[in-house]
């Protein structure tokens, strides 16, 4: 069986990691706007603000957001602190790898215009497949409307509440154990 290199799990965790960081949803966020039943899957840089449901209202209307109770915009709030750190690690990771590969492709006689091609070309992919997963694994957001038997005068209509936020651990867990494998592998790469 083959060893794994020190620099091919760098590639991989960097990968889990950035997937886990930028495109994962690490929030459920649950509440109602006006006669709708809201459900959001966030990923942690969208913040306390974002509504990816738009199609309630105009595409340039900015909604008022409130929360239910303090914890839950705390929460929100921490969940985006840690969230930007992990990304800017994964960020720093992912452009020390590509400097590496570029040193090393230099060394073995690329010519410099390939090697500035390649790392664009790598750069676009990764946002692409980035742009799609962020775009499929918020697809379990939803919308609906409420049933309730209140007045239209009755409707809440000013904000966007949410009346509950859950933590959904898998992927700032995945974020952090490849924050993990890249410590261990370049702690591999130097001792080798």
């Amino acid at each position: 069986m083959r060893k794994t290199r020190p620099s091919e799990l760098a590639i991989l965790a960097t990968a889990i990691g950035i997937i886990a960081t930028f495109a994962a949803p690490w929030l459920e966020l649950r509440g109602t706007f006006s006669a709708w039943r809201i459900v959001e899957w966030h990923t942690f840089w969208r913040g306390e603000s974002a509504f990816m449901l738009g199609d309630v209202v105009a595409a340039n209307y900015r909604i008022p957001i409130e929360f239910a109770t303090m914890q839950m915009q705390d929460l929100t709030r921490g969940v985006l602190i840690v969230g930007a750190i992990l990304g800017v690690w994964h960020a720093f990771a992912l452009v020390a790898l590509l400097v590496a590969g570029a040193r090393l492709r230099l060394r073995v006689g690329a010519s410099r215009g390939r090697v500035a091609f390649e790392i664009v070309a790598l750069l676009a992919i990764n946002l692409i497949a980035l742009g799609v997963l962020v775009w499929l694994l918020a697809l379990p957001s939803s919308l609906d409307t409420k049933v309730d038997f209140r007045l239209g005068t009755e409707i809440h209509t000013d904000s966007l509440i949410w009346s509950s936020v859950t933590l959904l651990p898998v992927a700032p867990l995945l974020a952090i154990l490849a924050v993990i494998a890249q410590i261990i592998a370049l702690s591999k790469n130097r001792k080798s």
